[in-house]
């Protein structure tokens, strides 16, 4: 009896499912183990699905429960299988159920332009939380420079500051901004070339910003055909470039290339888009929160990409 209720307890169902998961059966192992997810590498590719444990947010390669999982039955290297729409691990009691659950698409819809204000309540909300938190990058520092004016930089005559992690990604930002403005892939993936792999995290810093910088691109991009070009020709540099950092990153950046992204990034851009502004601090803070700092390198990108093709909120 008591072995059957034991078994019972083990047995959880999914509360959505991101698009990229697949469809039919599936064979996985355990890449990575953290507090509240872990990420299961694909056999035969090369991507990564993550189980997450979440009740406010959802990922487009998530399996997301919104009750905790017992993670310490379950360790690197273990083998799970999905069948029938069970999800099970070896040597593990522990079951998910992934049948019925609601699908998460991660899409962005096209053309959301923020106003000034709620760009720039986003920017200051951003640079409180990271100074609070004493995070390696600070957005306000990758603008320290004697060319740029504030909200995006300092005056003349000022020095530089900023920790090193924002004195090396400072000069690729400041490529890949101009490279967008002119839908110059080649510069764009120089560019990011020296952003990629950059920085602490799971995820690296570098990696983060790039990512917001997609979802800011694909969500002002419009029904002008060069800028959608762009970002498809950017996107295919930034998937080869993304061979030179770790799997986890390279799985988020695979479906922001794409126009896939968390809800809690598209959650933000309603929030910003819609102007309202007790909801935009609350979302703004939500969305910081992922991560020790992924969630707040994330914005810092996605800010600057909203920019790009809006001069409403020009950053020169």
């Amino acid at each position: 009896m008591y072995l059957r209720l034991y078994l019972y307890f083990m047995q959880f169902h999914a509360a959505s499912l991101g698009s990229a998961i697949p469809k039919n059966n599936f064979d996985a192992t355990i890449q990575s183990l953290f507090d509240s997810s872990l990420n299961l590498r694909l056999e035969h590719e090369d991507r990564l699905i993550t189980i997450l444990i979440s009740d406010h947010y959802d990922l487009p390669q998530g399996i997301r429960l919104d009750e905790k999982i017992p993670l310490h039955s379950l360790t690197v290297g273990l083998r799970a299988a999905s069948r029938g729409g069970i999800l099970r691990f070896d040597s593990s009691p522990l079951t998910i159920d992934l049948r019925g659950a609601p699908i998460w698409e991660g899409k962005i819809p096209s053309l959301i332009l923020p106003s000034e204000q709620a760009w720039s309540i986003t920017w200051r909300v951003l640079n409180e939380q990271q100074r609070l938190k004493n995070t390696e990058l600070i957005a306000d520092d990758l603008f320290q420079s004697r060319s740029l004016h504030p909200p995006f930089g300092q005056r003349a005559g000022q020095a530089e500051q900023g920790s090193l992690l924002a004195r090396r990604l400072r000069q690729p930002i400041l490529q890949l901004i101009a490279a967008a403005e002119q839908l110059d892939s080649r510069s764009a993936k120089d560019a990011a070339q020296n952003m990629i792999g950059l920085g602490p995290g799971v995820t690296p810093s570098g990696d983060d910003v790039l990512i917001g910088f997609l979802a800011g691109l694909h969500s002002t991009a419009g029904n002008e055909k060069e800028r959608p070009a762009f970002i498809q020709t950017f996107g295919e540099s930034l998937l080869l470039l993304s061979e030179e950092t770790n799997e986890i990153s390279r799985t988020y950046l695979y479906h922001a290339i794409h126009g896939q992204f968390s809800s809690s990034i598209i959650a933000l851009l309603d929030a910003i888009h819609n102007g309202d502004e007790p909801r935009l601090a609350l979302v703004s803070k939500e969305t910081m929160r992922v991560g020790h700092s992924s969630g707040m390198d994330s914005v810092t990108g996605l800010l600057i990409g909203l920019c790009v093709w809006n001069k409403e909120n020009s950053y020169a």
